[in-house]
């Protein structure tokens, strides 16, 4: 439905001059606006529709306030509004919209209204659920099958791939991957749990539980999820229980007839505790094959790399123990897998969602955070957000335009599952690279054999702000090289000061005199920001380089732009404050 815009201003005009109705009465009317399909409503006048939802108290998504991200993004179902009146010499909304489709942040209501936020709950996502054994058996002498029902009649949303931690005494929690769909198990979750010596849950807590009892779980988390690409061979690599990962990857897999192998290490032969549904799936799925590694007589890495796969064009996914994901991930890159198409899961540590061990707690004022923060996610939307730059960068052409380019890593962010984008999609061309965001590009520079690219991303994930950026290098120009080789250096050595205590302030102050040394110059007006469960602009919106006390992990972006001091060539790169024990390998 397409509203008539100019109508109603010049009705709206034509009545403020009469002298019948006077210009209070507009200022005074209030108008119902219906949030869809929640039912919840909320009352605006002439305040922007987004000033009137967050003073009613309404968790909204949005981010820039000037009409580029498309955080506040809604779809009208009915009513009427008008657009922000713009200042003199104020940039136009850039963000484009379909003919049913507003901005909250420039736009005010003109009569009662009903809008839908597409992809957003106005609900606090809930992390917590009550959940109930339903049964519990014995999978063989050391791993246990753990089937929980979620209470409530809603089911939990789980994307293929991810996990929950089970909460226990004292605010500790373990990790467990669920073990099947959901959505085609009528919403039950099935665990893969191995006994553990000592083992707080898997051999106290696990050994005590009845058909009925009730646990609380958390989540669900986790970033090794399906990549939506289904003309790719799969090649799926656990060990131990780490099959419970990868298993409802490889029922996405089998039920898309995609091409599939599975390579499960073990150190015992009762380790393969799934034998028969995996050997009946290969009489029912001709594209299917699996092996069984045991550790005495190979590696799975070894048996893969020895058969024919086709290792540029596969998809990977391994979960397991970190010193077999580090080595496949190695071997498979090296064998022509593409770096993006490696996924492999981020686990805390330890069982606690707490930062680095000994990193200071959030501060109350410039680090406040929403309900549904936590370590996981943050890592989880990091991890998705580097594998969404490399996928996007593999897909640069020359001759490509900026906004060809920048279209193109919209779509590839909707596909692997982005519900917004926090911040628009920045790509820069050539000359372009030394400018910010907001000083605008053209976007009909093409993309040259020898040229230089920056790629800024600001994805959403379940509901988790990431936020990675970084810089290209096409064909050989030794001074791009140059650049980019001095950008990665300053930002790992100001991340190493931050690592030495300095405050924000220090950071970017220490930063300049880094880029400075190599004969570079720090952009300035690009001074870092607060990222963290989505919108971060509900909590606060301090600049990185104005913080006057020293930045927690996970909680602040370092982001560092290069300039050459008399070309016009520039370089980026930004990534999340994070502790060396936190950060995945």
């Amino acid at each position: 439905m397409n509203y008539p815009k100019l109508e109603v201003l010049m009705v709206l005009s034509l009545a403020q001059q009469s002298s019948l109705i006077h210009p209070e009465v507009f200022m005074n009317t209030r108008h119902v606006i219906e949030l869809s399909p929640s039912g919840k409503t909320f009352e605006a006048g002439e305040e922007l529709l987004l000033d009137a939802m967050l003073a009613s108290g309404l968790s909204v998504p949005f981010s820039c306030r000037r009409g580029a991200c498309g955080s506040c993004k809604v779809k009208v179902m009915g009513g009427q509004y008008r657009d922000k009146v713009l200042l003199p010499g104020a940039p136009a909304p850039s963000y484009p919209l379909a003919d049913d489709e507003l901005l909250l942040c420039q736009s005010h209501a003109c009569a009662d209204m009903r809008l839908e936020i597409p992809g957003w709950s106005l609900d606090t996502p809930t992390l917590e659920v009550t959940a109930h054994v339903l049964s519990k058996r014995a999978l063989s002498v050391d791993i246990t099958e753990l089937v929980l029902k979620p209470d409530g009649l809603e089911a939990l949303e789980v994307r293929a791939g991810q996990y929950v931690k089970f909460r226990l005494d004292e605010g500790d929690s373990r990790c467990f991957s669920i073990a099947n769909l959901p959505a085609q198990d009528h919403g039950q979750l099935v665990f893969h749990i191995r006994r553990v010596s000592g083992g707080l849950f898997s051999e106290r807590r696990l050994a005590t539980l009845e058909v009925g009892d009730t646990l609380t779980l958390e989540g669900p988390f986790g970033a090794c999820t399906w990549q939506h690409d289904d003309d790719r061979p799969l090649v799926l690599f656990a060990t131990g229980t780490g099959y419970a990962g990868v298993k409802p990857l490889l029922l996405s897999a089998l039920e898309r007839n995609a091409e599939v192998t599975l390579y499960w290490g073990g150190a015992w032969p009762a380790d393969f505790y799934d034998r028969d549904f995996l050997d009946q799936a290969i009489t029912t799925h001709p594209r299917f094959s699996w092996h069984a590694v045991l550790s005495s007589e190979s590696q799975v890495q070894q048996v893969a790399l020895g058969q024919k796969h086709r290792w540029a064009d596969a998809q990977v996914y391994a979960c397991g123990n970190s010193s077999m994901i580090c080595t496949v991930r190695e071997q498979c890159l090296a064998a022509g897998l593409s770096a993006h198409r490696f996924v492999a899961e981020a686990f805390v540590p330890s069982g606690l969602s707490q930062p680095t061990p000994g990193a200071k707690p959030l501060d109350p004022v410039w680090e406040k955070v929403g309900p549904r923060y936590s370590l996981d996610g943050m890592l989880a939307a990091r991890e998705q957000s580097v594998r969404a730059l490399a996928l996007i960068a593999s897909q640069l052409r020359v001759g490509m335009t900026t906004a060809e380019a920048i279209d193109m890593a919209n779509q590839q962010l909707q596909i692997m599952g982005a519900s917004h984008t926090w911040h628009p999609t920045y790509i820069r061309f050539g000359e372009d690279t030394i400018r910010t965001p907001r000083q605008g590009i053209d976007p009909q520079r093409k993309l040259r054999a020898t040229d230089i690219a920056v790629v800024d991303l600001g994805p959403v994930w379940d509901g988790y702000e990431g936020d990675y950026g970084d810089t290209f290098v096409f064909g050989e120009h030794p001074l791009y090289e140059a650049c980019v080789k001095a950008l990665h250096e300053v930002f790992n050595e100001t991340r190493e000061a931050w690592h030495r205590g300095l405050t924000g302030q220090e950071l970017y102050d220490f930063a300049q005199h880094s880029a400075a040394a190599k004969g570079w110059a720090l952009e300035r007006n690009l001074a870092g920001h607060r990222i963290a469960d989505f919108p971060h602009a509900l909590f606060g919106d301090t600049k990185l380089a104005e913080l006057e006390i020293v930045p927690s992990e996970m909680v602040w972006v370092l982001e560092i732009q290069l300039c050459h001091p008399t070309e016009a060539v520039g370089a980026f790169f930004e990534d999340i404050l994070i502790g060396e024990a936190t950060a995945p390998h």
